[in-house]
């Protein structure tokens, strides 16, 4: 089973509910995957990326289970069926996620000198890993997806950074992605 960034499993809410996974946050969790994977390797280009992860991970439900936990009950075949569905290769949100990868890193000297310039006594490359690239994948959307809503991006990255960061990520990340949005008048 998956795991939390604390170290403890991942739960579903104590009332047993389920709610609806949405197809864009799934996107923005598959192009942070890929980001990590890229950023971390160093060696990937966007699209080896994208073939890796449609390959080898999409489908698989252990997967699936940490990055939709706690809205996936694993035992569940109708959401995990859903949630295959979500980043089928003829969707609009595998679509989203493609254009969200490739144009972060096709834009990736321009997003990390907005991010440089949008963050205090912080050097890109010093940031965490996980915190540098939702700066990246949230940037970017800031700044070339006009059809999606400034607050959405900044309430995304910040529940990608509270899940996957650090205790202190919510907060960094949304102070530097305020300072973005209002450097692209997008406040």
């Amino acid at each position: 089973r998956g795991r939390h960034r604390d170290g403890g499993p991942l739960r579903p809410p104590a009332d047993g509910s389920v709610t609806v996974i949405s197809g864009r946050r799934a996107a923005r969790e598959a192009a942070l995957l890929i980001l990590f994977g890229v950023d971390a390797t160093r060696t990937m280009l966007p699209e080896e990326a994208l073939a890796l992860f449609r390959a080898n991970f999409r489908d698989d439900p252990d997967v699936l289970e940490a990055m939709y936990s706690p809205e996936l009950k694993i035992e569940d075949t109708k959401q995990l069926a859903k949630a295959m569905k979500l980043l089928a290769d003829d969707g609009a949100r595998w679509a989203f996620v493609e254009r969200l990868v490739k144009g972060a890193m096709g834009h990736l000297t321009a997003l990390d000198e907005l991010i440089a310039r949008c963050s205090l006594n912080w050097k890109v490359p010093r940031m965490g890993i996980v915190d540098r690239n939702i700066l990246r994948l949230s940037a970017y959307e800031l700044a070339f997806e006009p059809d999606v809503p400034s607050r959405v991006t900044l309430n995304e990255a910040i529940e990608l950074a509270k899940r996957y960061g650090t205790e202190d990520s919510g907060a960094f990340v949304n102070g530097i992605l305020d300072r973005i949005a209002q450097e692209l008048g997008r406040v």
